[in-house]
Parts: structure tokens; sequence; C-alpha cells
């Protein structure tokens, strides 16, 4: 089954070329689609430290709004459950 993903992400890479098209970077893409995935097992789990952790590897810095609003929206999921 990954030899068809990797199939699938080459072919639209390739299509993706041209005068006017920006090259897709498959490895930024299933670095970004491997977060999702853990996001989604952090969210459902409620591991506000391994959410922590996703959150400064993405780049953001504990003190910035952005940091800030991800935990707040965190915590409130986690309280909801």
């Amino acid at each position: 089954m990954a030899d068809d993903e990797d199939i699938r992400f080459v072919m639209e890479e390739e299509k993706s070329r041209g005068v006017r098209r920006k090259r897709l970077d498959t490895e930024q893409r299933r670095k970004t689609q491997k977060t999702k995935l853990d996001l989604v097992r952090v969210l459902a789990s409620g591991d506000e430290r391994a959410f922590l952790k996703i959150m400064r590897e993405i780049g953001l810095k504990d003190d910035s709004p952005e940091f800030l609003k991800a935990l707040k929206a965190f915590r409130d999921h986690v309280a909801r459950r």
C-alpha cells in the first residue's frame, strides 16, 4: 500500500510541474500528514504534554499568541470530553 501512495505522490508532483505551477514537496507533504495524524491521536487521548511537544515541533513559541490560543482550544476540547 505504501508503494501505491508513493506512486500517487510522484504522479501529483509530475502533474504540478509546469510554467506557473509550484512543485509539490512530497517529503513536506508526508511530514504534514504525519503531524495531522499525531494531532488526531493527541486530541483523542487528551495528552497535553504530547500536544505541547507537537506545537513546539511545528515552530510555535511557548509565549506566542498562536501557541496560547491553541493550548486554550486543546484544554477546552479535553474538558468537553
